[in-house]
């Protein structure tokens, strides 16, 4: 069984999204349409698996 890991909320989830952002945005460039926070850590005060995810949306996929 895999053990999952769960947290109380980091005020610096927020933070460490938008530094990765700024990495997605310097490697796919113009082909960037919105990137978003998803998942738990995304939502202010929630307890949470401590794992940023991201969900980039680029012009077109190919």
């Amino acid at each position: 069984m895999r053990k999952v890991e769960v947290t109380a909320y980091n005020k610096n989830w927020p933070l460490m999204y938008e530094e990765e952002t700024v990495k997605l945005r310097k490697i796919l460039g113009a082909e960037i349409y919105k990137i978003y926070h998803i998942g738990s850590t995304s939502v202010d005060g929630l307890i949470a698996k401590p794992v940023i995810d991201i969900m980039p949306v680029v012009r077109d996929v190919n």
